[in-house]
């Protein structure tokens, strides 16, 4: 059986369940004194994906809110958050998404990671690869 792309997926996912309200990041997030986080569980952070596309985290201590960075990318490419409580509860997933409309980089909106943690997921050509969580 072949790959399937992201796009039929998410659209299979979408059918499934409502949009989350999540199009325009959570409240009080900003992208203020911005960094990347190492220190990542079950993975790395950024990732370099096999079609040479770097996805990654980035976080702010100041607002304890992070969002996902697509780079080296083309036009329709896409790249999103994972959210969840760290013993893996209550997971929400595609926080975020969005797709690089020109250019070759794209960032997601920022979302609230207090007492959660997060990973930056993106898709290239059908493969999608996601960083560690932080």
């Amino acid at each position: 059986m072949g790959k399937l792309s992201a796009a039929v997926v998410l659209a299979l996912l979408g059918s499934l369940a409502p949009v989350p309200a999540y199009a325009d990041g959570d409240p009080g997030c900003t992208f203020e004194e911005a960094f990347t986080p190492f220190d990542t569980t079950d993975g790395d952070n950024p990732v370099v994906m096999q079609t040479g596309r770097v996805v990654e985290l980035r976080a702010s201590n100041k607002t304890k809110c992070a969002w996902g960075r697509l780079s080296s990318g083309t036009p329709g490419e896409e790249i999103w958050t994972d959210r969840r409580r760290p013993d893996g509860s209550e997971y929400e997933g595609f926080l975020g998404y969005t797709r690089i409309d020109s250019g070759d980089a794209k960032y997601t909106d920022p979302f609230s990671n207090d007492g959660k943690v997060m990973r930056a997921c993106g898709s290239s050509h059908g493969i999608i690869e996601c960083t560690g969580w932080f």
